[in-house]
């Protein structure tokens, strides 16, 4: 087991690293250039005048883009030059300091990404357990009752919130709150204008869209694994043993739907955490997502690298977990030996057997040419007896 695990971790450090790579290469190839967008914004009309390209080089030599001396810094440079930084605890910070929302509190790059991250945890938090919690329990309903009006009425429900998108339940979801006295955008706790109360309440319209938004999800998939087990050969044999309903769902069913379920609950919520942009723009929550938007448009090539490395590194974390998970809820799944093919042996043996049939077909066309030749000899010195006779 500890092995699989160094193998697992072995294997995120190297997704980790491409995924960075990639990151950094198509956001330096295809994102704005942040020193056009900075100097355009310190002179107008700037673009008329004549120095214009020499004001843009001297800006991206300030921002690190170029050398001393002009020339550009290659990406690939520019890449292994941020993960060195990384390794002494720096990861840079906004090359264009007039993004910062609080200069005086945001001072590093761990404060710009992480103080807004609890805003949406307290989004994605609430909104996760809820739409696990009633997700699992419809898709066991309508598992239980496949064919019946409880399972068409379920499947309706969970396919309307499929269908609509978020961006359409949101401005409703505002509407209705503001019918109810509900702030169209959350409050900080903390606020000196509102209580307590009014602020809990304005966190409770973007909790329920992203609620519905994903306990689909939880719906759809629960219900086709029950289904699945419920068809089952040993739920039939539970059956006849006379075990009662309750005793073969916690025997049988919940045991076996919780190891395929746990492989989409942990990383469903790195999705939730890292995928609500939509909710944080119309209720103007102060999040990660919001923070991300709006570096990206701008350049800001470091908030976006470090906001991809997180998430990044959280998934790959949450997968690690769902593989150990599998083993606690089911002991008899055991992790996969090495496999007793070695591929470079495989290729090596290929290659061997390409250069042995080309050495065969090289003698065959030898060994013909040889024989034509003879033949050739023969008919030669017939003719000749021929003519002499």
């Amino acid at each position: 087991m500890f092995k699989y695990i160094r193998q697992r971790i072995a294997f995120a450090i190297l997704a980790l690293f491409i995924i960075s790579i990639l990151c950094f290469t198509l956001v330096s190839l295809f994102g704005p250039n942040p020193a056009e967008i900075i100097l355009n914004k310190k002179i107008e009309g700037v673009k008329k005048q004549g120095n214009y390209e020499a004001l843009k080089i001297a800006e991206e030599i300030r921002l690190g883009l170029r050398y001393v001396d002009g020339r550009k810094i290659p990406i690939l440079v520019r890449y292994f030059q941020y993960i060195g930084g990384i390794f002494h605890g720096d990861f840079k910070f906004l090359l264009n300091e007039k993004l910062n929302p609080n200069p005086s509190e945001y001072t590093t790059m761990s404060k710009l990404f992480f103080q807004p991250l609890k805003y949406s945890i307290m989004i994605s938090l609430p909104a996760f357990v809820m739409s696990a919690i009633i997700g699992i329990t419809f898709g066991t309903i309508a598992g239980y009752q496949r064919g019946k009006w409880a399972d068409s009425t379920i499947n309706v429900f969970v396919l309307f919130f499929i269908a609509v998108p978020s961006f359409i339940i949101a401005p409703i979801a505002i509407t209705i709150a503001a019918k109810l006295n509900v702030a169209p955008n959350v409050l900080k706790f903390g606020d000196p204008v509102a209580t307590t109360g009014e602020i809990i309440k304005s966190y409770l319209p973007p909790i329920i869209v992203v609620t519905l938004g994903s306990l689909s999800v939880y719906t759809t998939y629960t219900r086709n694994q029950v289904v699945t087990v419920l068809t089952s050969n040993y739920i039939l044999i539970a059956k006849t043993k006379g075990l009662s309903g309750i005793q073969i769902y916690f025997k049988y069913v919940l045991r076996n739907i919780s190891i395929p379920l746990s492989a989409i609950i942990i990383p469903s919520f790195v999705f939730l955490l890292s995928g609500s942009i939509i909710v944080e723009k119309y209720w103007q929550v102060p999040g990660t997502s919001t923070v991300i938007a709006n570096s990206f448009p701008q350049g800001e090539i470091y908030v976006v690298m470090f906001s991809t490395l997180f998430f990044s590194f959280i998934s790959l974390a949450s997968e690690l977990v769902v593989d150990i998970l599998f083993v606690i809820l089911d002991p008899r799944i055991t992790y996969g030996t090495k496999s007793k093919r070695n591929l470079l042996l495989f290729l090596k043996a290929y290659f061997i057997r390409r250069k042995l049939i080309k050495e065969l077909k090289r003698k065959l066309s030898n060994s013909n040419s040889d024989a034509n030749l003879l033949n050739a000899s023969n008919s030669q010195e017939q003719a000749s007896v021929g003519g002499s006779n």
